[in-house]
């Protein structure tokens, strides 16, 4: 059986050379069709990761609330205790500052600055990509100097950044630590990280009516106490997008001293992989069929050009009977021929949607449309589905024409 299988493979390559023009026309359709799921299960591969990268850069991570607490809290010690007792495995703080913070780097302002008081657990919370230096560390609460990470944009427009200041009604020496990459994911143009610590505290909570408010021609923005909290995926709170983690806070609000817990607290989703990722697979469920009727098509192809290949081939296959081949060794053959065809089909698919993910990822790279590290280009599965559809086009394109060329007379073939 062996050497059946064999000589079946081996007539099926000569038959393949022996028919450039047949075997050209039979891979029209194949192309195409494998093309399609190709590119379909690129798309959709680049879509989940897009999705994904987009959430935890934006949001977080998978389960990452976001927490409001409006009002004056007196005792935030407790508050945060509270936070993860009620389901937070990492609690950063994200805190508008209260007075309108201004940058200056070696005397001269820098404009239109925004600003987020957090913690080092934001690191581990959302997807932050550094192209300079560090993230914030524990150490870094014990510096005397407020302590900064800043995106490209700003450090481009500071310059300087061993010459930092910031300050609401004075200025104050700060460090640059690190330099985050630009994307279209920034809260804003030009932003920066503020470690929460001793030396932040005035700068972030001042109240409104004391002296370390904003001074004439800093202005105040006011707000609420924000923070960002990653529960484990099956707390509760994951699935009712936030609700049930503000009941628990609510129960011990007197703790802190907020007095109208249920207008004062709430919490929402913060990742949106999950949103964005149901409509992207109900649509790549609906390309891929559609995908398939064109592979279908390429089917009927390359069985209607194996049907006329076997007629054409009557006497050579008669000879090949004559001359001791087995039956098996013939159907081997035919199948294999269309098989074949359909693989080298599948090749060229598959070439052109590499040089077309590769083209589409320069692009999509060098305009800064999509976050760091989610490039364009054909996944293993897309590979695996696309070579193996090919494969089993022929097989099964193969098949009919096969069962056919057995039931021919040898006689007949040979009068020919």
């Amino acid at each position: 059986m062996l050497r059946s299988l064999t000589a079946g493979i081996v007539l099926a390559f000569t038959g393949s050379r022996a028919n450039i023009a047949r075997t050209i026309l039979s891979c029209a359709g194949v192309v195409v069709g494998v093309g399609a799921l190709i590119l379909v299960v690129t798309g959709s591969d680049f879509g989940q990761r897009y999705a994904v990268a987009y959430s935890e850069i934006q949001g977080g991570r998978a389960a990452t609330l976001q927490v409001e607490i409006n009002g004056d809290v007196t005792d935030r010690d407790a508050l945060e205790e509270d936070l993860y007792r009620a389901g937070g495995e990492q609690v950063s703080l994200y805190q508008m500052p209260s007075g309108a913070v201004r940058v200056r780097s070696g005397g001269a302002d820098v404009p239109d600055v925004e600003i987020r008081g957090v913690d080092p657990e934001l690191g581990d919370i959302r997807r932050i990509t550094m192209t300079r230096g560090r993230w914030f560390t524990e150490a870094d609460r014990e510096s005397l100097a407020p302590v900064l990470v800043v995106n490209e944009s700003l450090a481009a427009s500071m310059g300087d950044l061993t010459r930092v200041q910031i300050g609401t009604d004075r200025w104050v020496d700060a460090r640059v630590v690190g330099v985050i990459a630009d994307s279209g994911m920034d809260f804003t143009w030009q932003s920066a990280y503020l470690l929460r610590s001793p030396a932040t505290e005035e700068i972030l909570f001042a109240p409104p009516d004391s002296e370390e408010a904003p001074q004439e021609g800093f202005g105040f923005y006011g707000g609420s106490n924000a923070y960002v909290v990653r529960l484990d995926p099956d707390h509760p709170g994951v699935e009712d997008y936030g609700e049930g983690f503000s009941e628990s806070l609510r129960t011990v609000a007197w703790r802190w001293g907020v007095e109208d817990p249920q207008n004062a607290i709430w919490s929402y989703r913060a990742d949106s992989a999950e949103m964005l990722e149901e409509p992207l697979l109900y649509m790549t469920w609906g390309l891929l069929g559609i995908a398939f009727i064109t592979l279908g098509t390429g089917l009927l192809g390359v069985l209607n050009v194996g049907l006329v290949t076997v007629r054409e081939r009557r006497r050579e296959l008669a000879t090949y009977r004559a001359l001791g081949a087995s039956r098996f060794t013939l159907f081997v053959a035919v199948v294999m021929e269309a098989v074949v065809v359909s693989v080298v089909a599948g090749i060229v698919a598959l070439a052109g949607c590499w040089a077309l993910a590769a083209l589409g990822s320069a692009v999509v790279t060098e305009l800064d449309l999509v976050p760091p590290g989610v490039d364009l280009r054909v996944p293993p599965s897309g590979v695996l589905l696309g070579l193996g559809s090919a494969a089993a086009v022929g097989l099964l394109a193969g098949i009919i024409p096969a069962a056919r060329a057995l039931r021919a007379s040898v006689v007949a073939g040979l009068r020919e």
